[in-house]
């Protein structure tokens, strides 16, 4: 296989009649998924769209975001997923800086953007996708909600397309699908995903993750991110994909039962707020064989409690988007052994992994620095940016820019971010060491942040934000002593600043630009 949409052909000729998609109340067979998309192809050749072209979607999870990806593959073009949680200002200048004519958008992200569309500099075509069959009233609004602008609805544009079934002579090296970066340490910048690259992704976790054709896969975490990779996962082994429209537990959970769910990626603040849901309500989802977590620090009492709750395996993944997801896994295996549930794991299979001191040189074991990765899903570079991909591939190594510890055994810890090193009074401390210090306190503790502040004396200090369960008493006080007493006194926040909950993203992060507005109400 050379093309990604290979693996959609290849599913739909093995399990034509078997169910391929859910999306709210529709389901869709492999071969309904296939006549989609050679349809939604012949839809996109027909409006210029060519090998290499570029293809914008902005949206919520649909059942859409796949048929369009797999489209582009056809046609050997490249579909760039938005991150539809960026302003409205963010998304615009992304846009503006590249070249698509057609974007997917959902008629909730036109109301934000169609204020802005005009600065973008070229004309859009909109392709709007919330019309349904039997709804005619979205149906209607989606071709006339654009009064003015050169709009289509989606499934309209489906029905009247010639399908368009061969595939384009594509290199493996073409890029695919864009995702943005984050953006928490700064503008998000496009990342590059190639045809090989996330075939080679689908054979790594075909096998690390154990997926079978009778798994029933869902998507809770958005498909805008990384995490997408496993909605190509769940297509190339004929298994069944749930897109979720909702991560609420209640929703989360119902699915699960209605759907017989066997598998489910989630960021630990979903996953703590699932669990709640579980023992409030005392419900079984039985099930469910395993939860794939990540994306941001989980406590260990929150993982240990999961296990007891959730009663299925558990599996770690630590990667990004420039890898196309995980470089080291804890695999259920691990997670028998309380000593490796403050790791991230071993290097995934076909991978190479090293930590590097500043010169470059490797780090004998149980000495932190920066974790280099080598590996077949790296991405091709980033959008229009080949100053900032030299600076973070270098003679086939991606810089990840995450300070690690490997042991002897090969298990990698992580300290912190590179950028987020605070030097206090001279000494290098790293937040998320005092943010797991914090957690540790228990139940009481529902989520922190640790960050580094000026100071006229120290240069620099930290402040821990920090959300408490309802009723606790746990003051200032308790929380710098019990990090004096457990790392030192340097690395002890000299501030707390106690908040009703905080914002992050949909990876679970918290957003650089709401750090900074903190920082100013700490200064």
């Amino acid at each position: 296989m050379i093309n990604l949409v290979d693996i959609l052909d290849a599913s739909a000729n093995a399990h034509p009649d078997k169910v391929a998609m859910r999306f709210k109340d529709r389901s869709f067979t492999f071969s309904d998924v296939k006549d989609r998309v050679d349809r939604l192809a012949g839809a996109l050749a027909d409006r210029g769209t060519e090998r290499r072209g570029h293809v914008a979607v902005i949206t919520p999870n649909t059942s859409a975001c796949i048929e369009i990806v797999f489209a582009c593959a056809r046609l050997g073009a490249v579909c760039e997923q938005y991150n539809t949680r960026l302003s409205a200002l963010s998304i615009v200048g992304l846009l503006r800086r590249s070249d698509a004519r057609i974007v997917f958008l959902s008629c909730a992200m036109y109301d934000v953007l169609k204020d802005h569309l005009e600065s973008v500099g070229r004309p859009l075509t909109l392709i709007l996708l919330d019309g349904v069959a039997g709804d005619e009233a979205a149906r209607a609004r989606a071709v006339a909600i654009a009064d003015g602008v050169d709009a289509f609805d989606y499934e309209n544009v489906l029905a009247e397309a010639e399908p368009l079934e061969a595939a384009a002579d594509v290199s493996a090296s073409d890029a695919v699908i864009m995702l943005y970066t984050s953006g928490t340490t700064g503008m998000p910048r496009g990342v590059l995903l190639s045809h090989e690259a996330l075939l080679a992704r689908i054979e790594i976790d075909t096998k690390e993750m154990w997926f079978t054709p009778d798994d029933v896969s869902l998507s809770v975490l958005p498909l805008f991110h990384v995490t997408c990779v496993t909605a190509f996962v769940t297509v190339a082994n004929g298994a069944e994909l749930v897109i979720a429209d909702s991560h609420k537990p209640e929703d989360v959970a119902a699915m699960i039962r209605t759907y017989g769910v066997t598998r489910v990626g989630l960021v630990p603040f979903l996953l703590r707020a699932l669990a709640d849901y579980v023992e409030r309500n005392d419900i079984g989802i039985d099930t469910l064989r395993l939860i794939v977590y990540g994306g941001e620090p989980i406590s260990l009492d929150l993982l240990t409690r999961c296990q007891k709750l959730l009663k299925c395996d558990f599996l770690q993944g630590y990667g990004m988007t420039e890898t196309a997801s995980a470089i080291t896994m804890l695999t259920p295996e691990h997670h028998k052994n309380p000593r490796l549930l403050s790791t991230v794991g071993t290097v995934v299979p076909g991978m190479e992994l090293k930590v590097v001191d500043r010169t470059g040189k490797t780090c004998p074991p149980e000495i932190a620095g920066e974790v280099l990765v080598k590996t077949r899903t790296l991405m091709s570079g980033y959008y229009r940016d080949p100053e900032r991909t030299d600076d973070v591939i270098r003679d086939g190594w991606y810089c990840t820019g995450d300070i690690g510890i490997l042991d002897e055994e090969g298990f990698l810890t992580l300290v912190d971010r590179k950028n987020n090193l605070v030097i206090t009074g001279g000494e290098n401390v790293y937040p998320l060491e005092v943010g797991r210090c914090i957690e540790a306190m228990g139940d009481d503790i529902v989520d922190v942040v640790v960050i580094g502040i000026p100071d006229a004396v120290w240069g620099e200090t930290l402040a821990a934000v920090v959300v408490r369960k309802e009723g606790s008493d746990v003051t200032e006080a308790d929380i710098v002593a019990h990090c004096a007493h457990r790392l030192g006194g340097y690395k002890k926040p000299r501030k707390v600043l106690f908040v009703d909950s905080l914002v992050r993203n949909a990876s679970g992060k918290v957003p650089k630009d709401y750090l900074e507005k903190i920082k100013e109400q700490l200064m």
